[in-house]
């Protein structure tokens, strides 16, 4: 089992070898980028921002329709929300093996501060590596500098490492 990582054409470019090159030391599979063949929709208006959920449910059509087998992270732009949320950073659906992830909200930038690449990539490499947890079984962890942690904050995931503390690694093999 491998993972697709599906860069939306909207997605910041130029950072996805980088993106790649500190994610794969993380994860227990194999992941490459590929341009997605999944058009990004669920676009709320009024809310200004695409629904996650509906963003899932066309990456679960389109494994049906492919018969791709390997999980799926989506990265993309938008900006995240689903009903019972006011925004999101990410959502996974184990079940299916899919994951999306917005660079949106993990942009210095959206806060009214000078955009820095490098706290993008970082941040995008923890969220992703968060979501393919879930996909690989790992629930929300209690210790704040987990990957696993829940952030819900952008404050939370700058505290995030780039790490699985022991519990949630040992869980993480075991799923291998």
């Amino acid at each position: 089992m491998d993972l697709l990582i599906f860069w939306d054409e909207a997605a910041p470019s130029g950072i996805q070898s980088a993106f790649l090159r500190d994610l794969n030391p993380l994860l227990p599979i194999r992941s490459r980028v590929c341009e997605s063949p999944v058009v990004v929709s669920g676009f709320i208006p009024s809310r200004k921002q695409t629904n996650a959920t509906v963003l899932l449910d066309s990456l679960d059509l389109y494994k049906k329709r492919s018969g791709e087998k390997d999980l799926i992270l989506l990265v993309v732009s938008d900006d995240l929300c689903r009903s019972c949320d006011e925004y999101l950073f990410g959502l996974a659906r184990r079940t299916t093996g899919n994951a999306v992830v917005s660079t949106a909200r993990m942009d210095s930038e959206f806060y009214g501060k000078a955009s820095c690449d490098e706290d993008l990539l970082d941040r995008l490499v923890k969220e992703s590596a968060h979501e393919v947890g879930h996909l690989l079984g790992l629930a929300h962890c209690q210790n704040a500098e987990c990957i696993m942690f829940n952030p819900l904050l952008l404050d939370d995931m700058s505290r995030q490492k780039r790490w699985f503390c022991p519990t949630c690694q040992e869980n993480l093999q075991t799923v291998e």
